[in-house]
């Protein structure tokens, strides 16, 4: 996988199915009435791109009446079962491909095989990259549309503490990482951070370090939880390393503040590096004179995980899914198919939002996105952009798993524990939830 970045682009490395004589999707029958939509989620200019969509949205579709939310995206999980606890879920749900096995299992959303028009979904896949769709899929049904996806785990570089440090290119190990943040750390500036808080993205963070290391959180074959594996241990180790360096910021400003904040100290110059998903600090503004690039995070000197390592994990993160409870699956469908059109997928195509991995075919031709990611757009057109990907965590169960290694990795982050002690308390207790969940 191509995977150079460069401070204006950091992330580098079927065919048409939908049938002539169907109606466009979606226009087939003429949806009316209410339509309910949570969106979770989502950066500056695509929070304020998505209420654009939705006037277009309604000016194609006068007989629908609309009622549209948004939601910080660290909070979906409990608003969507607190929603379908008390029978107010919204028909539709933006959320992570992540969480689809999970609330499919717990019957919160339905398969749009079950709903849809004839040929509606080979129309969507005549337009969305194959790979990019494929994580709405679960036992071999489509249960959300994604319009991008996020891949992890990066690090963003301050060139100019980098040389001054004596460094002519970012680390690529995590030997080098720890050499680097050393000699790149400053009484008042610490030479890398990275956020330890129990937010979903944080864990996913360290995930992509883990993986990349062999390790992996879950295994679905044996329904055993493998937080306590040697990848997962070592990679929290080197969290634990960071720290006992003295690289990373002082008492609890990792473990208290989002990764939002963690990312503005690097944007604000107070922190040389700092460990985030594929967008690093694209979404916020940076001051010009911060000379930044982006890199895919180092890699471990010795694989120790007891699986193959992979090159990055990838999730979509506004997804659209149908509520098993809505009353209105026909504007429900109408809803989703027009997120499935080039003018709205093309949103990712570089103008306005350049922080996200397109899931529309057409905006990988875009010049947009080719002036701002020309390695993303060469990688794709090559055929190699996914290659080495492996989707984010997503199971039954993932909640409590990924709860629980949160907790482990604020404890190793606070000092409390080792590596090993908290990853195996936390296996112990991820274990009992998952064997409650089977039964």
């Amino acid at each position: 996988m191509k995977l150079d970045l460069s401070r204006r682009g950091f992330l580098a490395g079927t065919t048409a199915l939908a049938a002539s004589a169907v109606l466009p999707a979606g226009r087939a029958h003429a949806a009316s009435g209410k339509l309910s939509v949570w969106k979770f989620g989502g950066t500056p200019a695509e929070v304020e791109a998505w209420p654009a969509a939705n006037d277009r949205f309604l000016a194609e579709n006068p007989d629908i009446q609309l009622d549209y939310s948004f939601f910080n995206g660290q909070i979906r999980r409990q608003k969507i079962l607190a929603g379908f606890q008390t029978n107010r879920l919204a028909d539709v749900v933006i959320a992570f491909g992540q969480d689809i096995p999970e609330f499919a299992g717990f019957g919160l959303v339905q398969p749009l095989d079950d709903i849809a028009e004839d040929g509606q979904i080979e129309d969507w896949k005549s337009r969305l990259v194959p790979e990019v769709m494929a994580s709405g899929m679960h036992e071999g049904k489509l249960y959300g549309v994604p319009t991008y996806v996020d891949m992890a785990t990066f690090l963003a570089v301050d060139m100019d503490a980098l040389a001054e440090a004596g460094y002519d290119r970012p680390p690529q190990t995590w030997a080098e990482l720890r050499e680097y943040a050393k000699a790149m750390t400053k009484p008042d500036r610490p030479g890398i951070a990275f956020p330890a808080t129990t937010a979903p993205v944080d864990i996913n963070i360290f995930e992509g370090i883990a993986y990349a290391n062999g390790g992996r959180v879950f295994d679905e074959e044996t329904d055993k939880v493998l937080l306590n594996d040697p990848g997962m241990v070592d990679a929290l180790q080197l969290y634990a390393d960071l720290i006992a360096d003295g690289s990373t910021p002082p008492g609890t400003a990792m473990t208290e503040t989002n990764f939002r904040d963690t990312a503005q100290l690097f944007g604000q110059g107070r922190a040389a590096m700092w460990i985030g998903l594929s967008w690093l600090n694209t979404p916020w503004p940076v001051p010009e004179e911060l000379n930044w690039e982006g890199t895919p995070f180092p890699r471990p000197d010795a694989a120790s995980g007891s699986y193959p390592p992979v090159a990055a994990i990838m999730d979509g993160t506004a997804v659209l899914m149908v509520s098993a409870r809505t009353k209105n699956p026909e504007a429900a469908l109408a809803y989703i198919d027009f997120w499935t059109q080039n003018e709205q997928l093309n949103t990712w195509g570089g103008n306005p939002e350049i922080a996200r991995v397109p899931a529309g075919k057409d905006a990988w031709s875009s010049p947009a996105l080719a002036e701002v990611w020309p390695n993303w757009v060469s990688a794709y057109n090559e055929g190699s952009f996914f290659a080495g990907a492996e989707p984010m965590p997503r199971f039954i169960g993932v909640s409590a798993v990924e709860s629980a290694l949160a907790t482990a990795i604020q404890q190793v982050v606070l000092g409390l524990k080792t590596p090993q002690e908290a990853l195996d308390a936390a296996n112990e207790a991820a274990q009992a939830q998952i064997d409650l969940l089977r039964g």
